[in-house]
């Protein structure tokens, strides 16, 4: 498997992303990314970010699940397509743009990216948007062994 070199995050795209992860707070905002892979530079371009209900039923604001019948959904409609799903993203509200040991436990899946926001509140005029790529673990299905911080690429 190749490691992407970057993600190209259009600001269309980083509009929609900040705009959904706002309106979540306190609470964890998540979404999914359809893109594709730029064979040339060897980067993941961002061409749609597609919100998704935070259905973590733990209680906690610091958590977050995808909901998969969202993600179902998604990857039927990818079918046949050249774009697909490249990750997804989640919120730190009021903590830093940086992988967490439960995100590092709840990543198993090595060829999808993370993008984390960093929002101090819901206001926050430009919060960090930091991408990585999973190490995975050290058998297939074990959670990631860590992250690699992955570079964005801003395009108008």
């Amino acid at each position: 498997m190749t490691r992407p070199t970057a993600l190209v995050l259009p600001a269309g795209a980083r509009a929609v992303l900040l705009d959904h992860m706002r309106a979540a707070w306190p609470r964890e905002g998540c979404g999914l990314l359809v893109g594709s892979d730029d064979t040339q530079s060897g980067a993941l371009v961002v061409e749609a970010v597609h919100p998704t209900t935070n259905v973590d039923a733990s209680g906690r604001p610091d958590r977050f699940e995808v909901d998969p019948a969202a993600r179902f959904d998604l990857m039927r409609q990818l079918r046949g397509r050249p774009s697909r799903l490249i990750g997804h993203v989640h919120s730190h509200p009021g903590h830093p743009a940086e992988p967490s040991e439960t995100d590092r436990r709840a990543a198993f899946e090595p060829d999808l990216v993370w993008v984390i926001v960093g929002l101090a509140d819901r206001t926050t005029p430009d919060p960090p948007v930091t991408a990585w790529t999973v190490v995975p673990g050290p058998e297939p299905g074990a959670p990631a062994a860590g992250f690699r911080p992955l570079p964005i690429i801003s395009r108008s």
